[in-house]
């Protein structure tokens, strides 16, 4: 387990991806070469790590489940976690063992990974899709270990929206995957891969955070902070409260993917879990909060091989990137 200054700062940096070490100090009350060698120290043992992520109107894509021949399930997830484009992968309880989540620029990219692309090791034996068009919530998350007033400290101010509001362009696709090994990665060093200058790529940087193309987020080896497993749910809700009740459960701490889904269900949910009893608690907790909602399949995550580009061992620490490019599923 992380001791409480790693746990203060992972929790900062997942309010704050990019803080300086001196602003992080004057909260965390230690040094800021104190604070960048514990940092340094959890990223060499791939205990914590700083993604850069698309927003949730950018992030279109499916969640495909697989059945697989017995006994081969991490077979499976391992081959799928080396695409690209299969953002996270996991190995569940129930009929279809494996679930990934594919992410695709457009919803012909989308019909392109499913219908001819998509690779089927042969242990597969039965796939199941469910298309999304935009994420209610749970690309960023927090552990919750700062009280307010800290979290106020760090928080960033984010400006106001951009006077034109550009498409996402080859620009900035460019900067996207130039920072998909390290968040952190400084202005100049991603300046020499793009060919620009530093304060160019800031203010690029800036504008697509402040219109919410991107995000950065601090993920953590989640059993090393006490979240052991997870569990995937899949549930049906009125029609017309899709959008309200998405947004309700988007906004849970334990939720780590949100997302109405056109399959027989309509609304997929990712949560983080302490224990059993909390997935008891969190399935309560639904009944009482959204009468309305009926939670039609659950699965507990056994095994995550996966997340957000990430391949994870089996205490959840990363071993390796493979980062995350939606845009291939434009050329596979």
């Amino acid at each position: 387990m992380l001791d409480e200054t790693d746990l203060a700062l992972v929790d900062a940096l997942q309010i704050n991806p990019r803080a300086s070490w001196t602003t992080l100090a004057e909260v965390l009350e230690l040094a800021p070469i104190t604070l960048a060698r514990r940092w340094q120290r959890l990223t060499d043992d791939g205990a914590a790590w700083i993604t850069v992520a698309l927003g949730n109107s950018l992030s279109k894509g499916a969640i495909v489940e697989f059945s697989c021949a017995p006994g081969t399930a991490t077979q499976v997830a391992e081959r799928l976690a080396e695409l690209p484009h299969v953002i996270t992968v996991g190995v569940t309880t129930g009929e279809y063992e494996v679930f990934a989540l594919i992410m695709a620029p457009s919803l012909a990219a989308i019909s392109t990974v499913l219908l001819k692309t998509l690779p089927l090791p042969e242990q597969v034996t039965k796939v199941r899709s469910h298309v999304f068009g935009s994420t209610f919530g749970g690309i960023i998350w927090r552990l919750g270990v700062m009280n307010r007033s800290q979290a106020d400290q760090v928080r960033e101010a984010i400006g106001p929206l951009p006077r034109k509001i550009r498409p996402f362009g080859a620009a900035d696709r460019a900067l996207f995957l130039a920072l998909g090994h390290d968040g952190r990665r400084r202005y100049a060093s991603l300046a020499d891969e793009l060919n620009t200058t530093p304060p160019a790529v800031k203010r690029r940087l800036e504008r697509l955070h402040r219109h919410g193309d991107i995000t950065f987020r601090c993920d953590v080896a989640r059993p090393l902070a006490g979240w052991p497993t997870m569990a995937l749910l899949w549930l049906t809700v009125p029609d017309v409260e899709v959008q309200r009740i998405g947004n309700a459960l988007g906004s849970w701490p334990e939720t780590r993917h949100c997302a109405a889904v056109t399959s027989p269900a309509n609304l997929g949910l990712i949560v983080g879990l302490r224990s059993l009893n909390h997935l008891d608690e969190l399935l309560i907790k639904i009944a009482r909060e959204h009468p309305d909602a009926r939670v039609v399949d659950r699965r507990l995550v056994l095994q995550m091989t996966k997340v957000y580009g990430r391949i994870l061992d089996e205490q959840g620490r990363s071993t390796r990137v493979v980062p995350v490019d939606p845009w291939t599923a434009l050329s596979t």
